[in-house]
């Protein structure tokens, strides 16, 4: 009759639970936070984060596994926190970081301002021929008399 007792009865001795609900809420908020703040987020970080803040020291299988609900609720905002970092890695990164795409960066720049110029003097070499040519279509002088000026 005892054990049906203490079976029955809500728990009486050991060690209190300290990874409660409400800590877990904000050690996954906290968790959120550290791209944030630019903190790599590692397991060994979170630790070390909660054993600061919350004077606890859960290690990483306990806050990874804990659940609340059927949801872990750490896990969770762990995965979105590395998916966030990631983001804001691949954003802050470079598209061509090493120096021979930054020489080869440069050297497209270059010949793209050198057609510019070209073209520009192509189109002031063709605005220049087609005023002549409409010159020579308002003379009346035939168009031999016209070369032999030109060759002069």
């Amino acid at each position: 009759m005892a054990s049906a007792e203490i079976i029955d009865s809500s728990r009486k001795g050991g060690r209190k639970e300290v990874l409660t609900l409400e800590v877990a809420k904000k050690i996954a908020a906290m968790v959120r936070r550290l791209p944030d703040a630019e903190v790599p987020v590692t397991w060994k970080n979170i630790e070390v984060h909660v054993k600061k803040m919350f004077q606890i020291a859960p290690r990483r299988n306990v806050l990874s596994t804990k659940a609340w609900g059927g949801r872990k609720l750490i896990w969770e905002a762990y995965e979105e926190a590395c998916e966030v970092e990631r983001r804001m890695q691949r954003q802050t990164s470079s598209k061509y970081a090493d120096s021979s795409r930054a020489v080869l960066r440069a050297r497209i720049t270059e010949l793209e301002s050198r057609i510019l110029s070209l073209q520009t003097e192509l189109n002031a070499t063709r605005e220049r021929q087609y005023d002549e040519l409409c010159v020579l279509w308002a003379r009346n002088t035939p168009l031999s008399h016209l070369l032999a000026e030109r060759r002069e």
